[in-house]
Parts: structure tokens; C-alpha cells; sequence
């Protein structure tokens, strides 16, 4: 049984907080759907950005009737992550508008920060070809956080 929550905001309200461009990438097409499925409601809203060949970030909003337990499962990941000096790329988020954590596979190049914003929205920075957390890090401190954390 899914707890009463909000309902979701459109996927066009979500948009704006993608960001417009990103510096030496070229940006892609957004995509994004608002729907209910059963007794869960999905918003979303998403932006690839590519620079060269093998290198792209994502950059996904999400808003969820599921925020709840989405939210306490990326918080307790943040928890697990807390004791990591801030140098080690995996170390938590601890901002003031996002708390969120960070993971990165160094075989297949792969880069994700998941962050919870304004205790509601779900922002997923993605990368691709790079050799480190540093781009979805940076990706993710450019969002207008604050922002998308007022939205209602």
C-alpha cells in the first residue's frame, strides 16, 4: 500500500531544473512522462548531454508517489558512505539542499550520484567514459537545487 503523498508534478515542470548546457558538451534531446501505474505516480524528466565519442552525461528528475522509500534508501546509502574522506570519489553528498551518494565502476566507466532533493524529488547524475565521479559531482552541484526543492 503506497502512503498518501503529494501528487506528482508535471514532467514539463520538472524540465527547467535540467540544465540548459554543460561546458564542451553538446546537449541532447529531453525527454520526460508523467503517469500513473496502479496506485504509484511517475513524473520524470531527462537531458543527455555528449562530448566526442564514449563520453555522455545524464541527468534524470524524478518525482515519485514512491519518493518515501526512494528517499530512505538513498539516505541510508549516504549513511553507509559518511565515515569517506571527502578526496575518496565515492564520499557521500552532504549539501544543504541535496543529501545523495555516489558510486563509480571503473570497468565499464560508469559514474552515478543519486541525490534526494527538497526531501521529495530524486536527481540522477549519470556519466559515461570518464575516468572518475568528479564530472556527475560537478554536473550535479550546477542543478539549481534550491530551486526544484521549492517546487510544489
Amino acid at each position: 500500500m503506497v502512503t498518501a503523498a503529494a501528487p506528482t508534478v508535471y514532467f514539463k515542470d520538472l524540465a527547467p531544473f535540467l540544465p540548459d548546457s554543460l561546458e564542451g558538451f553538446t546537449v541532447g534531446a529531453t525527454a520526460g512522462s508523467t503517469g500513473k501505474y496502479g496506485e504509484v505516480s511517475v513524473s520524470e524528466a531527462e537531458r543527455t548531454y555528449t562530448r566526442g565519442e564514449g563520453r555522455e552525461v545524464k541527468v534524470r528528475i524524478v518525482d515519485t508517489t514512491m519518493g518515501l522509500k526512494l528517499g530512505q534508501a538513498i539516505r541510508e546509502a549516504a549513511q553507509k558512505a559518511k565515515g569517506r574522506a571527502a578526496s575518496d570519489p565515492t564520499a557521500p553528498i552532504q549539501w544543504k539542499e541535496a543529501v545523495g551518494f555516489v558510486r563509480y565502476d571503473a570497468d565499464e566507466a560508469v559514474a552515478e550520484a543519486n541525490l534526494l532533493v527538497g526531501e521529495r524529488f530524486v536527481v540522477a547524475v549519470t556519466s559515461r567514459g570518464f575516468p572518475s565521479t568528479v564530472e556527475v559531482r560537478r554536473v550535479a552541484r550546477g542543478i539549481d537545487l534550491a530551486g526544484l526543492a521549492q517546487l510544489q
